[in-house]
C-alpha cells in the first residue's frame, strides 16, 4: 500500500521549518513525514540543504573514526605479515620481494593518508584496478608455497 502524498504546500512548509531545527524536531512538530527518507528525498528534490541534528553529527564522527581505525589496524596487520614474509620465506625471489615490499609501502603510506600525515606520492601511480600490490604479494606468496609443495621431477625414474 503506498504511503501519503503531500501537497507541494505541505513539503515547503516542512523544509521551511526543517532547515531551521532539523529533520527530526521537525517531523515531531508538523507529524509528516513518517519516514526520514521522505524528508531527507524532498530536501534533495528542492535544493535544501538540511543541517543533521548534533545527535547525527556525532554519531557521524563516531563513524568515521572507526572507519578509521579499522582501516588502520588493517594496514597494520599488511605491514606486520608483509614482514613475516619477508624474514621467513628464505626461497623468496626479488619478483616476490619487490612485490611484497610494494604492498608494504602502499600500506604505510596509506596510513600517513589517514592519520594526515605527508606520503611520497605523486599522483603518478597506477590505479588500484591495474596494480594491486597486495594482490600480488599474495600471488608471490602462494606460488612459492606450490613451489615448495609440488614434488621434484629431478627424482623421477622416467627422466632419461
Amino acid at each position: 500500500m503506498p504511503g501519503r502524498k503531500y501537497t507541494e504546500k505541505e513539503k515547503q512548509d516542512y523544509l521551511e521549518l526543517a532547515s531551521e531545527i532539523g529533520h527530526s524536531r521537525a517531523m515531531r512538530e508538523l507529524g509528516y513525514p513518517k519516514h526520514w527518507n521522505t524528508a531527507n528525498t524532498w530536501a534533495k528534490e528542492h535544493g535544501v540543504t538540511i543541517a543533521l541534528d548534533e545527535l547525527k553529527q556525532k554519531a557521524a564522527a563516531f563513524n568515521d573514526w572507526y572507519q578509521t581505525e579499522d582501516l588502520l589496524i588493517t594496514m597494520q596487520e599488511a605491514i606486520a605479515r608483509g614482514r613475516e614474509f619477508i624474514l621467513e620465506d628464505r626461497d623468496l625471489n626479488a619478483d616476490g620481494f619487490k612485490k611484497t615490499v610494494e604492498g608494504m609501502k602502499r600500506a604505510i603510506e596509506t596510513m600517513q593518508l589517514l592519520q594526515g600525515k605527508a606520503t611520497s606520492r605523486n599522483g603518478t601511480e597506477k590505479d588500484q584496478d591495474q596494480a594491486d600490490p597486495f594482490a600480488e604479494a599474495l600471488d608471490a606468496f602462494l606460488a612459492a608455497e606450490q613451489s615448495q609443495d609440488a614434488p621434484s621431477h629431478q627424482d623421477s625414474p622416467e627422466r632419461a
